[in-house]
C-alpha cells in the first residue's frame, strides 16, 4: 500500500462521508432502489434539496456536492468544493479527475465510492472498507448513446464477480479484461502480484487511477487481448469479459462489453486458453454468454479439453434472441422506437439467425486445475453444467464459500463409486427448510420438499426414504447403515433402497445439501465390515 497524493485525496473523500453507506443515509432507501433502476433523478433531487435547505449541515452541504460532481456529472461552485477538499482540488485536477472553469468544477469521470462485501479482507488502512472506482459516466446521467471507448463503472455483472470469486490468500492473481479494475483492485487484498490486462488503453488509465487512489502499488496494468499479456502461470484467474454477442454489421461497437468476435467465439477461445494459464491447484471465475441451438446444445464444459481440470459451468438465466438484443440495445443508450433502434434490432436477429441460435446464456465457469505434487482426498476432476436460476439466497459467508463447497464436493463425486458412497457419513447442511404438502383430510403428506437457505435456494423434491436419509444425517451413520434402518421401517428391499439413496444422495451433495464426512470414508467401510456381504 502506497501514500501517494491521489490516495490522500480519497482519504479526505472518506472523511467527508463520501461513501456508499452515508449516501444513502443522504438521500434514502427509496432513492438508493431508484439508482438502481438507473434513474438519477430522485438522487439529483434530493442533494438539490440539501444545498438549498437552511437546517441542513455544512457536513450534509459537502456531500451533496461531491455527489453532484462526481456521482451525477453537474458542474459544482469551486468554493463549495475547496470548502470539502481543501488543497486535494489541485491533486485532483493535476490527475485530471476534474476541470476547474471559471468559478466552477467538473469532473470529465464518475468517481463512485464502493462498500466491500463480506468475504473480502480488509485491514490496510482507515477507511479501507471503501474503495473509489474511476470510470467513465454512462446512461445514469446521460441519454445519449454512449461513445464506443466508454469505460464501464461497477455494474451487476461485475458485482456477481466479485461476489463468486475466492478469497483465499494466493501470490499471483490475474484479471481478464479489467475496465474500470475494480476486480484487481480486489484481488490485490488477498494476493502478492496481480496482473490485469485490458485492450483499451483508456480503460488501463483510468484504472490505474482507481489503484493510486485506493493506495494499491502491487497491480501490473498489461495491454493485450485475453491471455495474451500473462506470461507465468497463475494461482487465480478472473473475467467479466467483453462477452455480449454483437452483430458484425453494427455500427457502434462498446469495448467494455464487446470482444470484436463473431457469436460467442470470444468466451470460447478465453475459456478453452485457460487451463494452460493456471498453476497447479490454481482456480478461475468467469462470467460468460454462450449460443445454444437446437442441433447444439454444448456448453463450456465442453471446450476444455485438459483432462486435468474440474469445470463447473453455471448457467443462470437464458434469453431467446429477441429479449437478448432489447437488453443489449437498451444498455447501450438507444432510445426505443427510434430509426437506431429498429436497425439494431434488425441487425442482431438476422446475426442470430445465420447461426440458427435459440437462446443465449448468461452464466458462470468455475475451472480448477489440479495438482499432482498434492494429492487430496477424492481430488477427482469432472466437467458439469448445471442450469439454477433461482435467485441467491442468504449467504452470510458469501456466495464464493458456497461456491468452492460445491466444486470440493463434487471433486470428491468424481473419484468415488457406489461403495464409497455408501461407506460415507453424510451431514445436511445447517440451512435446510423442509415442506410437508397434506391434502386436506389425510394423513400421509402428498409433496415433500427441501429448501436451501444459502446458495442459490433451490427447492429439492423428496420421497419419504431420502427425507427419512436427510432428517437424521448428522454425520454419525453412514449411507449404507441409514438405508439399513429405513428399509426395515418401510418394509422394502435394502438393497434396492441403498442403489437408490445412493443416486439420490449423490445429487444433493453435488448442490451443497449433503455434505460428505471424506476423512471418515475408511473408518466407516472398516466400521461397516467393508463391502455389502
Amino acid at each position: 500500500m502506497t501514500d501517494l497524493p491521489l490516495t490522500r485525496l480519497s482519504e479526505t473523500l472518506y472523511r467527508a462521508g463520501y461513501t456508499e453507506p452515508r449516501l444513502r443515509q443522504l438521500w434514502g432507501a427509496a432513492t438508493s432502489e431508484a439508482l438502481v433502476r438507473n434513474n438519477a433523478a430522485p438522487a439529483i433531487h434530493r442533494c438539490t434539496q440539501v444545498l438549498v435547505d437552511d437546517s441542513a449541515t455544512e457536513f450534509d452541504r459537502g456531500l451533496a456536492n461531491l455527489a453532484l460532481l462526481f456521482h451525477f456529472h453537474r458542474r459544482v461552485d469551486l468554493s463549495a468544493v475547496r470548502a470539502v477538499l481543501g488543497e486535494d482540488v489541485d491533486t485532483a485536477a493535476e490527475a485530471g479527475l476534474i476541470e476547474i472553469t471559471d468559478d466552477e468544477v467538473s469532473a470529465p469521470f464518475a468517481l463512485t465510492p464502493y462498500d466491500l462485501p463480506v468475504g473480502v479482507p480488509r485491514g490496510f488502512r482507515t477507511g479501507d472498507e471503501n474503495l473509489y472506482l474511476v470510470a467513465d459516466h454512462g446512461t445514469l446521467t446521460t441519454p445519449e448513446a454512449l461513445d464506443g471507448e466508454f469505460v464501464l463503472g461497477l455494474g451487476g455483472a461485475g458485482r456477481t464477480l466479485v461476489s463468486i470469486t475466492p478469497r483465499d490468500r494466493v501470490e499471483l492473481a490475474a484479471d481478464i479484461g479489467t475496465g474500470c479494475g475494480i476486480q484487481a483492485l480486489l484481488l490485490a487484498r488477498h494476493s502478492t502480484r496481480v496482473i490485469a490486462t485490458d485492450t483499451s488503453h483508456r480503460a488501463l488509465h483510468l484504472a490505474a487511477l482507481s489503484a493510486e487512489l485506493n493506495g494499491v502499488d502491487t497491480i501490473e496494468f498489461r495491454h493485450g487481448s485475453l491471455l495474451e499479456p500473462v506470461d507465468e502461470p497463475v494461482d487465480l484467474l478472473v473475467s467479466n469479459p467483453p462477452f455480449v454477442i454483437t452483430p458484425r454489421s453494427t455500427d457502434t461497437t462498446f469495448e467494455y462489453r464487446d470482444g470484436g468476435m463473431t457469436g460467442d467465439a470470444l468466451v470460447r477461445t478465453l475459456f478453452s486458453q485457460i487451463p494452460a494459464a493456471l498453476s497447479p491447484g490454481g482456480r478461475s471465475v468467469c462470467l460468460g454468454n454462450w449460443e445454444t441451438t437446437s442441433a447444439n446444445a454444448d456448453g463450456p464444459e465442453t471446450w476444455v479439453s485438459e483432462d486435468d481440470t474440474s469445470v463447473l459451468v453455471i448457467e443462470r438465466e437464458a434469453l431467446d434472441p429477441i429479449a437478448y438484443a432489447e437488453t443489449w440495445i437498451r444498455d447501450g443508450g438507444i432510445p426505443r422506437a427510434s430509426a437506431a433502434w429498429n436497425t439494431a434490432v434488425a441487425a442482431w436477429l438476422a446475426d442470430f439467425a445465420t447461426r440458427a441460435v435459440d437462446e443465449i446464456v448468461f452464466g458462470y465457469v468455475l475451472m480448477t486445475r489440479a495438482d499432482n505434487d498434492v494429492p487430496t482426498i477424492g481430488s477427482g476432476t469432472f466437467k458439469t453444467r448445471v442450469r439454477t436460476t433461482s435467485a441467491p439466497a442468504s449467504n452470510p459467508h458469501g456466495l464464493a464459500e458456497f461456491l468452492t463447497t460445491i466444486v470440493a464436493i463434487r471433486s470428491w463425486l468424481a473419484s468415488v463409486g457406489p461403495e464409497e458412497i455408501a461407506a460415507t457419513a453424510f451431514t445436511r447442511s445447517p440451512d435446510l427448510v423442509e415442506h410437508r404438502h397434506f391434502v386436506p383430510g389425510e394423513s400421509e403428506p402428498s409433496s415433500i420438499t427441501l429448501e436451501q437457505g444459502i446458495g442459490f435456494g433451490q427447492e429439492f423434491d423428496l420421497d419419504t426414504a431420502l427425507a427419512g436419509f436427510v432428517s437424521v444425517a448428522d454425520g454419525s451413520l453412514t449411507l449404507r447403515q441409514t438405508a439399513s434402518a429405513l428399509a426395515q421401517l418401510l418394509d422394502v428391499d435394502a438393497t434396492a433402497l441403498e442403489d437408490q439413496l445412493i443416486a439420490q444422495v449423490r445429487a444433493l451433495s453435488a448442490a451443497g445439501v449433503l455434505l460428505p464426512d471424506i476423512d471418515s470414508t475408511e473408518g466407516s467401510a472398516t466400521r461397516d465390515g467393508g463391502g455389502r456381504g
